[in-house]
């Protein structure tokens, strides 16, 4: 099992942030956004509209702090898997034993006890370590967000934009042929509905000035927590129980 904050289909992989609303309550809050800006723009009839396009995808997946947890994420899978492996394997060994036991004997007995325990440890591991990890992408995820959300208002207002559209690179012709005719029609769907932005003016995209701010936002953030560390080494991740 591989972790990588990827927005990419996979047990852990990340799920894109612009799945996390529901279609209908995000529209909902988008058409009334749309309308109190409309409404202050008829105010001020004189006044042009400017409109702002940013890929949320490409912004989360050009982070540096994204590259900093996907780091965090390998030593922390590399740790969870060997001791997986391990416990997997006393399981295997005693399941070994007990076909070599006559079932009606007392070490049969005690090594079925073992056994038993042994399932229940490797169980209990593997379950409470991906819980684990998945509150670990969970929390990221959401800081990560929020944190575009602020830097994208923070933008548009420097910039005096009054309306700034999430835009997604869908490439809408290249789906799979070998899938099955009914997933290859629900798939090219989902990348038609995924498309919220038709089309935009290049000037008008400032998805670059997003990762360029947030990731220097970062690197200034890293240098201020290693001038309070000890050869600038920042702390090992938390080890996983």
């Amino acid at each position: 099992m591989r972790l990588c904050l990827l927005l990419l289909p996979a047990v852990f992989f990340l799920p894109s942030p612009a799945a996390a609303e529901e279609p209908s309550a995000g529209l909902a809050k988008e058409v009334a956004e749309l309308k109190r800006q409309v409404a202050a723009l008829a105010a001020d009839p004189g006044r042009g509209l400017k409109i702002g396009a940013v890929n949320i995808v490409r912004v989360f997946d050009e982070l540096d702090e994204k590259v900093d947890m996907n780091a965090e994420l390998r030593q922390l899978e590399e740790k969870r898997g060997a001791k997986i492996r391990e416990l997997g394997e006393q399981v295997r060994n005693l399941d070994e034993k007990a076909k070599l036991l006559r079932p009606d004997t007392d070490e049969a007995r005690d090594n079925a006890k073992l056994l038993e325990e042994a399932g229940r440890a490797y169980r209990a591991y593997r379950d409470e370590t991906e819980d684990q990890l998945y509150n670990k992408l969970y929390d990221f995820t959401l800081n990560i967000y929020k944190k575009i959300r602020d830097e994208v208002e923070a933008y548009a207002r420097e910039g005096t934009y009054d309306i700034v559209l999430r835009t997604r690179d869908i490439e809408i012709g290249d789906v799979d042929q070998g899938m099955r005719p009914r997933t290859r029609y629900m798939e090219l769907n989902r990348r038609i509905e995924g498309r919220t932005v038709l089309f935009h003016r290049p000037a008008f995209d400032f998805t670059k000035a997003m990762i360029e701010r947030m990731n220097a936002k970062n690197q200034r953030t890293k240098a201020e927590r290693e001038k309070l560390q000890p050869g600038g080494a920042m702390p090992p991740p938390p080890e996983s129980k």
